[in-house]
C-alpha cells in the first residue's frame, strides 16, 4: 500500500555540485515493512543518478524522518528506447557499501503490495510531480535549461551579421525571375553567411569569402569551417535563367553547368598537384582574417578563430549551383553520378534543391 509520493532534493557526493533530484514513493509492504521506491528522473534530475548518490539520498531521507533505519530501500529506472523498467533491491553493509539485488517487476508488486498500474504510469506525465519537479529544479538553478552565456565578443559579431542577412525570399524572388548569374552574384555577395548556413560545421564557426583566388583565376565563393582538419567548401554560381538539364536529354546538363563543373575541375588540378603549397596558402589566409585582416570580402563567423590544425591534411568540397529543376527525380539520379564520379566530388545542385537547404525564412 502507498504512503505517500514526492519529489525529493537530495545533496551529492561533491560539495560544489548541484543537488539532485528524484521521486519517492514509500510503500507499507509485506509483513509491515516499509520500502522506498526511489525513481531516477533522467534528463530532468539536476545532478548524478539515482545509483551514484544512493547513499547520500538514502541518508537524507533518514535525516528528514521520511523513512526509519528498517526501511527497505529500491532503486527504479522507468523504461526507455533501449530497455524496459528495471527495479535493484539496495542495501548496506556493515560497511555502509552499497549493494544491488535486480528484482522483476511482478515480484515488486508483490512486495509493495500495489498493482502494475502503479508501477506502469510515467512520472513526466503526472502534472502534479511534473510541477514539483520544475519547482524544485528552479530553486536549484534557475537558468537550468537555458544556454550558456557566450562572450560579448561572439554575441557582437552574431549580431552585424544579422543585420546584414538577406532573405530567403529575395533570393526566390530573384530566381523565380530568372535572374542571370551577376545578378545573383551581386545579392549573394552582400550576405555571405548563406553559404555558411548551408556549407559550414560547426555552423558558427566559419570564414566565408567571394571571389577566393585558386591558381590562375578564382572561385566564386569559398568557405572555410571544420574542426582539427580544416573543411573548405570551393562553390560556382551560374544564373537561373535556364534549366540544369536540356529538355529531352536528361543525360545532359545544360551548358552553362557543364562550363562551371570544367571551370572547378581546372581549379582543383592546380589545387591537387599543389596540396601541400594549397594547404600553406588557405591556412595563411585564414590567419589573417582571425587578425583582423579583411582579405576576398571575408566573413568571419560569429565563434571567431576556427578550431583547426595547420598541420594537418584539409578536406576540399566542390559545389555548382545553377539553373533550375524540370524533373527532380531524374535530375537528382545525374547530380549524385557526378558527385560520385569526380574526385574530390562535385555537387551540383539547381536553385530550386540549394534553397531546400537554407534554413532561415
Amino acid at each position: 500500500m502507498k504512503i505517500n509520493d514526492f519529489i525529493h532534493r537530495f545533496p551529492t557526493a561533491c560539495g560544489t555540485r548541484q543537488d539532485g533530484i528524484c521521486r519517492v514513493r514509500t510503500f507499507i509492504g509485506e509483513n509491515s515493512t516499509v520500502f522506498a521506491l526511489l525513481t531516477d528522473l533522467g534528463d530532468k534530475n539536476t545532478s548524478s543518478s539515482v545509483t551514484n548518490s544512493i547513499e547520500l539520498l538514502c541518508k537524507s531521507l533518514l535525516a528528514r524522518g521520511v523513512v526509519s533505519e528498517q526501511c527497505g530501500f529500491i532503486e527504479h529506472y522507468e523504461a526507455n528506447t533501449f530497455r524496459g523498467d528495471t527495479f535493484d533491491l539496495a542495501t548496506f553493509g556493515d560497511s555502509g557499501v552499497p549493494h544491488w539485488e535486480s528484482i522483476k517487476q511482478g515480484d515488486i508488486e508483490a512486495l509493495l503490495k500495489c498493482d502494475a498500474k502503479e508501477l506502469n504510469a510515467r512520472t513526466l506525465d503526472q502534472p502534479r510531480l511534473l510541477n514539483e519537479i520544475d519547482r524544485i529544479r528552479n530553486e536549484i538553478d534557475p537558468f537550468i535549461d537555458s544556454p550558456y552565456p557566450e562572450a560579448s565578443e561572439i554575441t557582437k559579431r552574431r549580431n552585424d551579421i544579422e543585420s546584414r542577412m538577406i532573405s530567403k525570399r529575395m533570393i526566390i524572388d530573384i530566381v523565380e525571375r530568372g535572374a542571370g548569374e551577376q545578378e545573383l552574384q551581386r545579392l549573394l555577395k552582400q550576405d555571405l553567411s548563406i553559404f555558411a548556413e548551408v556549407y559550414a560545421d560547426p555552423k558558427d564557426e566559419y570564414i566565408c569569402f567571394s571571389e577566393f583566388p585558386i591558381a590562375d583565376g578564382a572561385v566564386d565563393f569559398a568557405v572555410f569551417s571544420g574542426r582539427s582538419r580544416m573543411d573548405i567548401t570551393l562553390i560556382e554560381v551560374k544564373g537561373a535563367e535556364f534549366h540544369l538539364v536540356n529538355q529531352g536529354h536528361y543525360d545532359k546538363f545544360a551548358c552553362k553547368i557543364d562550363d562551371a563543373i570544367d571551370q572547378i575541375r581546372k581549379r582543383l588540378r592546380h589545387v591537387i598537384d599543389g596540396i601541400k603549397e594549397f594547404r600553406v596558402q588557405v591556412h595563411r589566409v585564414r590567419q589573417n582574417v582571425e587578425e583582423g585582416i579583411s582579405q576576398y570580402n571575408s566573413l568571419l563567423g560569429p565563434a571567431g578563430d576556427l578550431e583547426v590544425d595547420p598541420d594537418k591534411d584539409i578536406n576540399i568540397r566542390c559545389v555548382v549551383i545553377g539553373g533550375r529543376t524540370r524533373n527532380d527525380h531524374e535530375e537528382s539520379m545525374k547530380r549524385h553520378d557526378v558527385e560520385r564520379s569526380t574526385h574530390p566530388p562535385i555537387r551540383v545542385e539547381s536553385w530550386d534543391t540549394w534553397l531546400r537547404k537554407v534554413r532561415r525564412e
